[in-house]
């Protein structure tokens, strides 16, 4: 399998958290491993390393999300989420 660009939206709205951003991921054969970039209010911001990715277990559901800790191209540390049901949560 050829890897690929995948890219997401957060259709969600989270206190706190970046509204309607959408991430960009290199996507290979197991699945999203490893954001690419980040658009905010239509500015591509490139991540620069990943400086963490873990497998968190929601106790309320029982499902598992995986987070992503980045260093952004601005200098900014963001935290993504993928979460169950396949939205994304931002936080930069």
């Amino acid at each position: 399998m050829t890897p690929s660009l995948k890219t997401g939206i957060n259709a969600r709205a989270v206190p706190g958290l970046v509204e309607g951003a959408q991430v960009e991921f290199y996507a290979g054969s197991r699945g999203q491993e490893k954001p690419r970039a980040i658009v905010i209010d239509g500015t591509r911001i490139e991540v620069m390393s990943v400086i963490s990715r873990k497998r968190v277990l929601d106790a309320a559901s029982g499902g598992i999300r995986e987070m992503w800790r980045c260093r952004l191209a601005d200098g900014r540390v963001a935290t993504i989420e993928l979460l169950e049901d396949g939205a994304w949560r931002v936080s930069a």
